[in-house]
């Protein structure tokens, strides 16, 4: 079923609940108040009989029931019934006795001093009137045609109008939803253009701020993320090719350079060299980009996340980047001494932290003179700082904002220095899945400094 046609019968059984409701209440309602009239009414004609009949000296029973056969106001099937205390009948304007004048309704009449009930067609009214020498007990029936029969002409409208605005509701509400549903459409149909060759297209959002524009908003900027994820995909893909083309070239040309004539012993060896360095070089290169994907595609909740003490992952990433290349040198130290031992505590996964560091630390003494770097550990109110600070060669100003990009390398990036651009990006996107931040302050020539920032746990 769809949706319009969903909506349709919903508010179609919303409104038919409300109206059947409102249709029983009134109905109710109106026989509650005919019953409280003909009661009431028939409660003032047998008062006003037994008065007549018990006070009034003038008036006698045949007097009585000459004036109730000859009255204009008298009602259908109209009978009036009076009994002494001895529940002897001493006045009826009908010649038969109903069968609910019984002992037992003159005793709860005496009890109740009001009692009304009905009998087949006829509302029943029996009352206690006491005279100036004795009580009696006074019971009036009646057959209310014309109340009845307005209840029922009420009963017949409410039912007309009702099946009315049954039909109504239905054809509106088929209108409505369907007035509604027509942006859904529209985006629909716009959303039906949109293929992974024009991710640039765009959904109109018109000028409301309802939730339909909140939908196209939303949907545009889901656009946006796709676009740019594919821009990126596409970008690694041609980065990652271009620099595995670099080094298998130079593997080529090595080898063919080594089959083309009789080398010597040494020349043979300074190919094997070259070809070394070459193949360590895609080792290296398919370890960061394998890496890079991993992070990519991992989130927060898949990776093992615990709490961690952050002066013991810098220390191995330090002894890991000195076993590495024994000419550097890192010094540690704590920015500032620890308040106790969760100053320096948060969570994270012990291995990306490491390799974070390792990469800033790596970089710190392949582009420093003297492979010196200085390793820092602080902390704030809320967060864990990280310091990585080199006297190198620096970054120039106009390659800051893209440092962090995969496969980027500053204008002054010595060539021999090696590498292919991806560590500060695997560094930054470790930093993001620990929910952190990552600045870079940097003057060329002079050095450069990296400050992580984790939340504390």
């Amino acid at each position: 079923m769809k949706i319009r046609h969903k909506i349709a019968v919903q508010f179609t059984v919303l409104v038919a609940v409300i109206l059947l409701v409102f249709c029983v209440v009134l109905h109710w309602t109106a026989e509650t108040q005919r019953q409280q009239n003909i009661y009431s009414l028939l409660q003032r004609r047998a008062a006003t009989t037994a008065r007549l009949l018990v006070d009034v000296r003038e008036f006698d029973a045949n007097l009585l029931r000459l004036l109730d056969k000859n009255s204009a106001a008298k009602l259908p099937n109209e009978e009036t019934f009076v009994f002494d205390y001895k529940d002897r009948l001493i006045f009826a304007t009908a010649n038969r006795r109903p069968a609910y004048l019984t002992k037992h309704l003159a005793d709860d009449i005496r009890i109740n001093r009001t009692v009304t009930f009905q009998d087949g067609g006829q509302e029943v009214v029996g009352i206690i009137f006491t005279g100036q020498y004795d009580r009696f007990v006074v019971v009036a029936a009646a057959t209310d045609t014309a109340g009845r029969l307005q209840v029922r002409k009420l009963a017949r409208t409410l039912t007309i109008g009702f099946w009315i605005g049954i039909l109504l509701t239905v054809g509106l509400s088929v209108l409505f939803a369907r007035q509604s549903l027509r942006p859904f459409q529209r985006i629909n149909q716009q959303i039906a253009f949109i293929t992974a060759r024009n991710l640039s297209w765009r959904i109109a959002e018109g000028s409301n701020r309802d939730e339909i524009a909140d939908l196209a908003t939303n949907f545009n900027q889901m656009l946006r993320r796709l676009e740019q994820a594919f821009r990126q995909q596409k970008q690694f893909v041609s980065h990652a090719s271009h620099e595995l083309r670099t080094p298998l070239s130079a593997m080529k040309t090595e080898i063919q350079v080594g089959l083309e004539q009789p080398h010597s012993l040494e020349e043979h060896r300074q190919i094997l060299a070259n070809l070394q360095n070459d193949t360590e070089r895609l080792i290296d290169l398919s370890n960061g980009l394998l890496q890079l994907a991993r992070l990519t595609d991992n989130t927060v909740e898949a990776l093992a996340f615990e709490p961690l003490h952050l002066e013991e992952v810098l220390l191995d990433a330090r002894q890991e980047v000195k076993q590495s290349n024994a000419s550097c040198r890192i010094t540690f130290d704590y920015a500032q001494l620890p308040e106790d031992n969760s100053s320096t505590l948060v969570q994270g996964n012990a291995t990306l932290l490491k390799n974070a560091v390792v990469n800033l630390l790596s970089n710190a003494c392949k582009y420093s003179p003297d492979r010196q770097a200085e390793l820092l550990l602080g902390f704030d109110a809320t967060h864990c700082i990280v310091t990585v600070r080199d006297k190198g060669i620096g970054i120039a100003a106009e390659d800051l904002p893209h440092i962090f990009e995969l496969f980027y390398r500053a204008q002054h990036t010595p060539v021999q220095s090696g590498g292919f651009g991806a560590g500060l990006s695997v560094t930054h996107r470790i930093v993001e899945l620990h929910k952190g931040t990552i600045d870079v302050k940097s003057t060329l020539h002079q050095g450069s400094e990296f400050t992580i920032r984790l939340p504390r746990s």
